[in-house]
């Protein structure tokens, strides 16, 4: 029954709009918490209507909201997917609550463990393995991210320096990106990490390395709706909002893995790199000699 509903999800009539793919990838990822929402508040995290939301329904067979409630309340009786413990809400003293009858961190690491689950999950897709192939085999490898986002952008770019050779974090503060664009590398990949709420520059870098012929894989959420258009391999993060703030750990254990599969990709390619990091680490003293 679960993998009915996802297949639901997936299919070409939950993905006719740009709308429709935002919520296609909303209630995939968030099936465990449907039946603590209603249309509207769905629509309010989406900056959607409650009218688009009961048309999507609609148009992937359900009549309603309830309709799919009732669908996942059978599957949770079959010993299926269960609802978390807790509810979503923004109140500062339901989180003093939890917190004093023992709920709040217990109720963060089950939701961690289930969002590892899905970064595993999505480790073993195809997508993946061009990602991996893509950062391992470009001449150059450029990282863009922005805001709150972008110091862990920056420290994935940095441990990617461990892995391989021609990686650099872009911060956007010389307003032309010259570094990437004017690269005379012939075969350049733009890592773009970005999720909501999104920068002003996230898209229109992607569309401008597109046209200059560079390979753009895109690292974000299910709520940006231009992933298909806009990159040529996307990434996209499993859901997860602790309470009244989103958690950065997707994004996190994400780029941690992604790291290790390229190493692991590289494979005996990478010890001559690791003993020059060996080697300037020591000679700048920078690091406790071991």
């Amino acid at each position: 029954m679960f993998d009915q509903i996802v297949k639901k999800l997936r299919s070409d009539a939950a993905h006719q709009t740009n709308s429709d793919q935002l919520l296609a990838r909303y209630f995939e990822a968030n099936l465990q918490q449907i039946p603590f929402e209603t249309a509207a508040s769905i629509a309010k995290k989406l900056d959607l209507s409650p009218m688009t939301v009961g048309r999507f329904l609609r148009r992937i067979g359900y009549n309603g909201l309830d309709e799919l409630k009732n669908d996942l309340k059978r599957i949770s009786s079959k010993g299926g997917p269960k609802s978390s413990a807790w509810e979503l809400t923004g109140s500062i003293e339901d989180l003093r609550r939890d917190q004093q009858e023992g709920r709040l961190v217990s109720g963060l690491i089950a939701q961690q463990i289930d969002v590892l689950h899905g970064i595993s999950a999505m480790s073993n897709t195809e997508m993946w393995e061009k990602a991996v192939s893509a950062i391992t085999t470009a001449e150059a490898v450029f990282v863009a991210s922005f805001q709150n986002i972008a110091g862990i952008a920056r420290y994935f770019s940095e441990q990617m320096q461990y892995v391989r050779g021609e990686i650099a974090f872009m911060d956007g503060a010389n307003g032309t990106y010259l570094e990437m664009f004017g690269s005379s590398a012939k075969n350049k990949l733009l890592i773009l990490i970005d999720c909501r709420r999104f920068a002003s520059k996230t898209r229109p870098l992607a569309k401008l390395a597109r046209e200059a012929g560079i390979n753009v894989l895109l690292v974000t959420d299910i709520h940006c709706n231009w992933a298909d258009e806009d990159s040529d391999i996307s990434l996209v993060l499993p859901s997860m909002r602790w309470r009244t703030w989103d958690s950065f750990l997707p994004l996190a254990a994400l780029l941690d893995l992604l790291v290790t599969s390229c190493l692991i990709a590289l494979g005996d390619d990478i010890a001559e790199r690791a003993e020059l990091v060996r080697t300037l680490q020591n000679a700048f003293g920078d690091f406790v000699r071991r």
